[in-house]
């Protein structure tokens, strides 16, 4: 096989995802809620979208809603993906989904949530989680908060 035909090497992905909640003035009474992720191929964004949610338990179901709905994006990637990076500022989300911490939650709604993650990232060889602060996940947190006006 010449150079030229040689199958281009499967991209790696930059993960980002955020939730995000609206209360009402009490600030005690949910009022709205809604994900965003982007997933970056090192260049460029590929993937960006808000979605609201209409029914949640709370906040950190929230984020692994976000998540979850990000690693099915990847999965509907057109190409094989040779490792994602996984970022975000729920870090109790992070270690419960990332297989090198023994850190399940305890509700079984959360514990479901983490097994889906879990089985669509299976196939790809390579997943890291980092929990990062909200500067470096600020698109991603743009995008949920963008979710409770429209989906995109």
């Amino acid at each position: 096989m010449s150079p030229t035909d040689e199958e281009p090497t499967p991209p790696s992905l930059l993960l980002y995802f955020d939730a995000s909640v609206l209360y009402a003035d009490d600030n005690a009474t949910p009022t709205s809620a809604a994900v965003g992720f982007l997933v970056e191929d090192g260049s460029a964004a590929v993937i960006e979208r808000s979605m609201r949610i209409d029914a949640f338990v709370s906040s950190a179901h929230l984020e692994y809603r976000a998540l979850l709905e990000a690693v099915r994006a990847v999965e509907a990637y057109p190409t094989t993906v040779a490792s994602l990076h996984v970022h975000g500022d729920a870090d109790a989300v992070l270690r419960a989904v990332d297989p090198q911490h023994h850190a399940m939650p305890e509700d079984r709604v959360a514990q479901r949530r983490v097994e889906s993650i879990r089985e669509w990232v299976a196939d790809i060889p390579v997943v890291t989680y980092r929990a990062v602060g909200r500067g470096e996940n600020e698109r991603a947190h743009e995008l949920a908060r963008a979710g409770h006006g429209e989906t995109r």
